[in-house]
């Protein structure tokens, strides 16, 4: 998934895997990349050797990545996501002034090369990195990479907080051996241990726990994860899995249920039975999506999808 020169995105609860080149990228080309939240995601197995023109390639994630001049990239979040089975960029970061990149409470397990990566290629970065737990693998390379390195090639400035993260090392798992939060580097980038940040940053250990129930696509009680997403988050708890070239390797593509269509008569994204109950609202009109729904305050269409998603409970917006 590429966003490209795009501001004011929540994407959550996600399932991504099989990239043949970085999993989620945020990009910017001579525009505006801002406020865009990665949360509650499972990233994993990106195919390393298959068709990308450059050959080995399995790739996390590449947040504000760059072309033309001009362009501007910053207040990115990953919240509380799941990295599995990416020869690197867990993630790779760069950015420009405008705001900081925030990296907290996600887990990542078993790169090959890298997990967290800055540059200062595309200007000023400000880094947060907090709460995060970051675990080699069967596919790690013997000698461990640092959670987070820093790469300093031009004049622009690096600065990190960092706070909270833990590195555990596991009996069984890739011989014991864990990762070293910082490298050098990024401990001479680190400027502070707190800041102000626009999620809650839950213990290393709250977010392991959290990670590992509700990434992906999955909501508690409403819909489990696929057999997929079961594997990966099997092989994080089991210490197995590795860093593919192939779909068949984790067999194939999982196969997705069929389900009954739900009557939209007016084609406006929203269902009849909603309409039917909800103010304002009517199952003939395709213009009323968007009018602001008076329970929430927010539009009708955002309102459906926030109770669909589980973000608001169904009985916190019922109609008395």
């Amino acid at each position: 998934m590429t966003i490209e020169d795009s501001e004011r995105l929540y994407l959550g609860n996600l399932s991504m895997a099989f990239a043949t080149d970085e999993t989620f990228n945020i990009h910017v080309s001579g525009g505006r990349s801002a406020d865009i939240t990665l949360a509650d995601s499972l990233l994993a197995l990106s195919l390393d050797r298959t068709n990308h023109p450059d050959g080995r390639h399995s790739k996390g994630a590449l947040i504000c990545s760059t072309e033309g001049t001009g362009f501007e990239c910053g207040r990115i979040s990953l919240l509380r996501n799941l990295f599995a089975h990416h020869r690197d960029r867990n993630p790779d970061v760069k950015a420009t002034s405008i705001g900081p990149v925030e990296v907290i409470n996600n887990v990542f397990y078993n790169p090959i090369s890298q997990f967290g990566e800055v540059y200062d290629l595309a200007g000023d970065v400000s880094l947060i990195y907090a709460g995060n737990i970051v675990m080699p693998g069967p596919s790690t390379v013997r000698n461990v990479p640092e959670a987070l390195q820093v790469f300093d090639f031009t004049e622009a400035a690096i600065e990190i907080a960092a706070w909270g993260n833990i590195a555990p090392s596991r009996d069984r798992c890739a011989g014991g051996r864990s990762a070293l939060l910082l490298d050098p580097a990024a401990e001479a980038a680190v400027v502070a241990t707190s800041a102000d940040t626009m999620a809650t940053v839950l213990t290393a250990e709250e977010a392991y726990s959290h990670v590992m129930t509700r990434a992906g696509d999955a909501i508690p009680g409403r819909r489990v994860h696929d057999p997929l997403d079961q594997l990966v988050i099997d092989s994080v708890f089991a210490c197995t899995g590795e860093v593919i070239d192939e779909v068949d390797q984790v067999g194939g593509w999982p196969l997705i249920a069929e389900s009954a269509m739900i009557a939209d008569s007016d084609g406006d994204g929203l269902p009849d039975d909603w309409e039917d109950m909800r103010p304002g609202l009517a199952p003939d009109r395709a213009d009323d999506a968007w009018a602001l729904d008076p329970i929430t305050g927010l539009s009708h269409v955002e309102t459906w999808l926030a109770v669909l998603a589980g973000d608001i409970p169904e009985n916190a917006v019922a109609v008395q």
